[in-house]
């Protein structure tokens, strides 16, 4: 007797694969079993674990509810006020400001599906960007396009200055990034990069004052802590992408968030955070890896998000 009969059968599903130990179906997330890269994959279904079994073409998308937007360094904005990462670059990356059209995947990620003709004022827009001018009063800029416009500007000046500046970092500016130009965009670089500085300085102060309270080094028991800070991260609405042990009993962890990416250092067995990766003004270790989203989401909201590890 095929005792496999009683188990369930093994599927074929075509999914996309973002990284971490999961992806999502249309039903279910299943945990991955062996490695891949992101992108698309035929994968082996059997229960809730998923084989990939090969890369394949992007399946259909036309099901899944559509986000529309222009298009600005890995990220798309509908209006003047929300910005989506696309999850998985594209074969051919859009034209900055290009109109396109995404798809919400069932774990909430976006995909891009397709780039849309433009009108008059990307191309007009495009070209201001190239020029460093601001927007002015350009005709026919809606709100999405505005956004996208600032932020690639404040990327640029970023790139400029080797500041490394996120769309998640630069929203709440990029109305007047567009309005003002060029020296708006600079103005954010520079406090940016004061902020990480602060930030340093405030961590190594935090770090000299445990190592004199520190008397002997701690052990790690219990679950393995990448499977633990996996679970707490995906409590707090995060997706864990990989980790790795560090000196000290300590563990770094890169995870996604809100479209964004981000690396923090915990310790390995309390999951206290010894490094937030984004300025907390040294009270990084006030918080647990299932506590930092919140703190994360809260300096998004207020405009005051700034990262410090890439």
């Amino acid at each position: 007797m095929d005792y496999r009969k009683f188990l369930g059968r093994t599927e074929t599903l075509i999914l996309p694969y973002f990284g971490g130990a999961r992806v999502e179906a249309r039903d279910q997330r299943l945990r991955i079993r062996g490695r891949a890269e992101p992108g698309w994959w035929e994968f082996e279904v059997d229960g809730r674990r998923a084989r990939p079994i090969r890369r394949t073409e992007p399946a259909d998308l036309g099901q899944l509810p559509a986000v529309r937007g222009h298009y600005a360094c890995g990220w798309l904005f509908p209006n003047g006020r929300e910005l989506e990462r696309i999850a998985l670059p594209p074969t051919e990356e859009p034209e900055p400001l290009a109109p396109c059209t995404g798809r919400r995947w069932y774990g909430g990620e976006i995909l891009l599906e397709s780039v849309e003709f433009e009108d008059e004022a990307e191309g007009d827009a495009r070209r201001a960007l190239e020029e460093g001018r601001p927007l002015g009063d350009l005709k026919g800029v809606s709100p999405g396009l505005r956004a996208a416009f600032g932020y690639a500007m404040a990327a640029a000046a970023g790139q400029a200055a080797g500041v490394p500046i996120s769309a998640r970092e630069a929203v709440r500016r990029v109305r007047e990034i567009a309005e003002r130009g060029r020296p708006a965009a600079e103005s954010l670089v520079a406090w940016i990069s004061q902020e990480r500085e602060r930030q340093a300085q405030a961590l190594r102060r935090t770090r000299l004052l445990a190592a004199a309270r520190q008397t002997r080094p701690r052990t790690i028991r219990h679950r393995d802590p990448a499977a633990r800070a996996d679970s707490a991260l995906a409590a707090a609405g995060a997706r864990m992408l990989r980790s790795r042990r560090l000196e000290n009993n300590q563990i770094e962890v890169t995870y996604n968030f809100q479209g964004e990416r981000f690396i923090s250092v915990a310790d390995a067995h309390t999951l206290q955070v010894v490094d937030a990766g984004i300025c907390l003004d040294g009270a990084d270790n006030n918080l647990t890896l299932e506590s930092l989203p919140s703190a994360i989401r809260e300096a998004m909201d207020t405009g005051q998000l700034c990262i410090t590890r890439h």
